[in-house]
């Protein structure tokens, strides 16, 4: 029989090119700096065959040239790509480059890394003025194109002329000399391995191991030896002898490549070959290699990535109330109108970026403004800034997609495209500071204890005389920002926040008791007025008030007593600026805080809450299937007579080797395993929760053996790292139906703030009223409003919830008045009970026996797949599997 080892060039399909950058006869063929600047020329003869002619013979080597017949911008970089576009009215254009140094008959490869293709293309090599050959450009992420040197210089061109929209996007271009002296076995590169003699690879195949639910190992083979061999050297030899020239097949050892091994025929493994090292005894060179599977190697193309190298600059909108409430609609009503287009090609108006009512900070306000008018509605919260409660939210399928964008894997799930997971967005808070965010001075100012105030609104009046107010131990003097002699505050910067709060002790009063109206003007314009009942030696704090000043923008604070009322404040009276610059760009502020979150940390996150497995597609290995544990291995019952009405796949009874065969209870096994998520030791809601409660996780749940396993002994945690659980409750005991998170800190001074928090997982439950209303203030160009809708995330499905709904976080507990019942519908009862009643029963153990396994049945097995064997029901755990021996098998038997 048969054994192959197939090995793929590291370039292929969408792999890095593993040519030498000595090699490159292309010049900038990577960042096309040169394209914008370089010669670009309206051509009327017949194209593209005219702009060679027009070019040769003084067409400079190694440099770009650019033709059309209408239009001139149809082919120039952009951002990082090339691209070229064409259309009706222009629909010849292209470029040029004629390279130098090559030599007569040797054979190259183009290399085209394509980003995106509408239509047609054509790669044309000419030699001086004549064409050698054409080649379509299929679009493909990396196409090889192979062309022989007819002279030392000869051309490329790149043409489009199609006579509809085309559209190519080119990431890059490399010309190098094709690899020469290894057997080929079909055009894309691939080579067969030398084997040492008879020698049969071992291979184990794994999918799941039931006993560690940590832990999910895939198939890999153990350590293995090539022999040096011409063939082999060719591929590995640059590795140990370094003073091998670059002959254009360089293997990089640090990049994976592709390999395929065969027996007969059959393909027994599909995934990557990793070079561990090179060996000398007694003069005979081996190569120590492995193999290993694609989900191993989708975690380790993620592990050094984080969120900062995902480019969000689609999501890039006007951070104001309009784009805010835009975001709470579904469709087919309008969503948020972003400033750039899509790049990715999975940004969604209406569904990839939310602004739920979250308390970031539980700094809102009752508002006090009972004689109505402008301003909020007295006794109802109100916002200082509208990033008190919106903070933006993406899509975590989108989050998913763009990951996936970046690497060569692709993935398919029915579970990822439920519509109820594609109500799941995660938080991109920016944590306490803000993004963009500039802490400014404290500006105070005693009040003028000389001066009397009456019935008309009045600035309250600085005194300039020092009394120890700020905190340098000075009062307020002429600055940039405060003017002694208006007693106002003028913004100097555009988009400035600035908040102003008075603490005001009367020192005098011409009738006690009475009311008092301290108001806020902007402009000259009154922002906010607040009544209250003064009378000497009381003092009075009114909280501060934000809003946002462009340049020469102004502040003030103004007193009036009622009428016929006179009265002086006592120097110990202050009135209070405070200054924080907002600069918010939504790219950067998207990954002030979740810049460092690890992309792999993330996905493997959501493979906890859910308890999901990634298997490799049989019929594409660079996608990886992604579904629940419970969908994969524990199907529908069915009923029937047949092996195949009863949902088992095969009947290996005969194939056994009953000489030996082991039978175990699992081992290893703990007595509670913990359900939980990261605990945010800042989060004050999910704290004084654990606090009233006896010390219970919000949103975690307890699994425990019982007496039936009562050996037992040992704890596993089960966390879903990164991931926090988040507490909702009702933003206020007065409006019960406002139900918010409350993802906020609390000080030692009882002051509150935000803070950075780890990340979140909710549920979109969609846009609800507040049963009120609340502040929204003026912001970033925009009015201010009494707003009585908002759009509601938790991790529930529905609010308030009822048994029926679906919970987000791993088990039932207690919720806050208001917001539901529990629900078994969590991730443990969903998405591991299955799992655990199977792990937990006293009847399920593990079988290892010999099988006799051929290449045919390797190459059709899955791991979902069940097996009889004497009328009993399997899963497979593992095969050792050695080509032209009995395989040993690990066996699962199903209670």
């Amino acid at each position: 029989m048969s054994v192959q080892l197939i090995v793929y060039p590291q370039n292929y399909a969408g792999f890095s090119n593993s040519n030498n950058p000595s090699t490159e006869f292309l010049v900038d063929g990577i960042d096309f700096n040169t394209v914008n600047a370089s010669t670009n020329t309206a051509i009327a003869t017949t194209l593209p065959q005219g702009a060679i002619d027009h070019y040769n013979p003084t067409m400079a080597v190694n440099t770009w040239y650019r033709y059309y017949d209408l239009v001139s911008t149809n082919l120039q970089k952009a951002g990082s790509l090339l691209a070229i576009v064409t259309t009706a009215a222009g629909p010849n254009c292209g470029m040029i480059q004629k390279l130098s140094n090559l030599t007569i008959g040797s054979i190259y490869d183009i290399t085209f890394d394509t980003q995106l293709m509408v239509g047609t293309a054509s790669l044309l090599v000419y030699s001086g003025t004549t064409l050698q050959s054409t080649t379509a450009i299929s679009g493909a992420a990396n196409q090889i194109i192979q062309f022989t040197a007819n002279s030392t210089e000869d051309t490329i061109a790149i043409v489009s002329s199609y006579s509809a929209t085309n559209l190519l996007q080119i990431n890059s271009i490399g010309i190098s000399v094709a690899p020469t002296g290894v057997i080929a076995l079909t055009g894309d590169g691939q080579v067969i391995v030398d084997l040492y003699e008879d020698e049969d690879l071992p291979l184990t195949l794994s999918v799941d191991d039931f006993k560690n639910v940590a832990e999910k190992v895939q198939s890999y083979s153990k350590a293995f030896n090539l022999p040096a061999t011409k063939r082999n050297n060719r591929i590995f030899d640059q590795v140990f002898e370094v003073t091998r020239s670059d002959d254009g097949y360089i293997f990089n050892p640090y990049k994976r490549t592709k390999c395929v091994l065969k027996q007969d025929g059959f393909i027994l493994f599909d995934g990557y070959l990793r070079l561990l090292d090179v060996t000398n005894k007694d003069g005979e060179i081996s190569y120590n290699v492995n193999l290993y599977s694609e989900v191993i190697a989708l975690a380790d193309t993620l592990q050094d990535r984080t969120f900062s190298d995902l480019d969000f600059t689609e999501l890039e909108h006007a951070y104001d109330k309009i784009q805010i409430k835009a975001s709470w609609n579904d469709s087919p009503t309008f969503g948020i109108t972003y400033t750039n287009p899509s790049t990715s090609g999975f940004r969604d108006a209406n569904s990839t970026v939310k602004y739920p009512f979250i308390d970031w900070s539980h700094q809102f306000i009752v508002a006090n403004n009972p004689s109505g008018g402008l301003g909020p509605t007295d006794g109802n919260p109100q916002l200082p800034t509208l990033e008190t409660a919106f903070r933006p939210f993406i899509n975590i399928k989108y989050i998913i997609d763009r990951i996936f964008q970046a690497t060569d894997f692709t993935y398919s799930s029915d579970f990822l495209d439920d519509v109820d997971i594609n109500k799941l967005y995660m938080d991109f808070n920016w944590g306490n500071e803000g993004t963009g965010v500039v802490d400014g001075f404290v500006y105070a100012s005693d009040a003028d204890e000389t001066v009397s105030y009456g019935s008309t609104d009045t600035t309250i009046e600085n005194d300039t005389t020092t009394d120890g107010v700020n905190p340098d131990g000075t009062d307020i003097v002429a600055s940039d920002f405060y003017d002694v002699s208006t007693n106002k505050f003028t913004s100097i910067s555009d988009n400035t926040w600035v908040g102003a709060s008075s603490i005001l002790k009367v020192l005098s009063m011409s009738s006690n008791f009475q009311a008092v109206a301290v108001s806020i003007w902007k402009n000259g314009n009154l922002m906010m007025s607040s009544s209250q009942t003064f009378s000497v030696g009381n003092t009075f704090t009114n909280p501060f008030f934000g809003y946002f000043l462009n340049t020469g923008d102004t502040l003030e604070v103004k007193i009036k007593t009622g009428s016929g009322i006179t009265l002086t404040l006592d120097a110990e009276s202050s009135i209070k600026f405070y200054i924080k610059s907002y600069n918010i760009n939504t790219n950067s502020s998207l990954l002030s805080l979740r810049g460092e979150l690890g992309q792999w940390d993330f996905l493997k996150g959501l493979l906890t809450m859910f308890n999901l497995v990634t298997l490799p597609d049989e019929d594409n290995p660079n996608n990886i299937i992604i579904e629940p544990y419970t969908e994969v291995f524990i199907p529908t019952a069915t009923t029937g007579t047949s092996l195949a009405n009863r949902g088992i796949q095969y009947d290996w009874t005969d194939k056994i080797d009953v000489s030996e065969m082991k039978l175990t209870p699992l081992t290893d096994l703990n007595r509670t395993t913990m359900f939980k998520f990261v605990e945010d030791d800042e989060d004050y809601a999910f704290n004084n929760y654990k606090n009233l409660v006896g010390g219970h996780l919000y949103g975690s749940y307890k699994s425990d053996a019982g007496n039936e396993f009562n050996i037992l002994d040992g704890e596993e945690d089960i966390v879903a790292e990164p991931f926090s659980a988040t507490v909702v409750k009702p933003l206020m005991s007065q409006f019960p139906i406002f139900i918010t998170p409350a993802i906020y800190s609390m000080n030692d001074d009882g002051t509150s703030e935000g803070f950075d928090n780890s990340p979140r997982i909710m549920y979109n439950n969609g846009k609800k009223s507040t049963g009120a209303s609340y502040y929204i203030p003026p912001q970033n160009g925009l009015g201010s409003e009494n707003q009585d809708d908002f759009l509601q995330f938790s991790h529930l499905s529905t609010i308030p919830s009822t048994s029926a709904s679906l919970d987000f976080h791993f088990g039932e507990c207690q919720l806050i008045d208001g917001v539901g019942v529990p629900t078994v519908n969590n991730l443990y009862g969903l998405y591991w009970s299955g799992y655990f009643n199977e792990l937990y029963n006293p009847n399920t153990r593990t079988m290892t026996i010999k099988v006799n396994l051929t290449p045919a049945d390797i190459n059709a097995f899955k791991f979902n797949d069940t097996v009889m064997i004497k009328n009993r029901v399997f899963r497979v755990n593992k095969i050792d599997y050695k080509p032209n021996d009995l395989a040993t098998v690990e066996f699962i038997l199903i209670p």
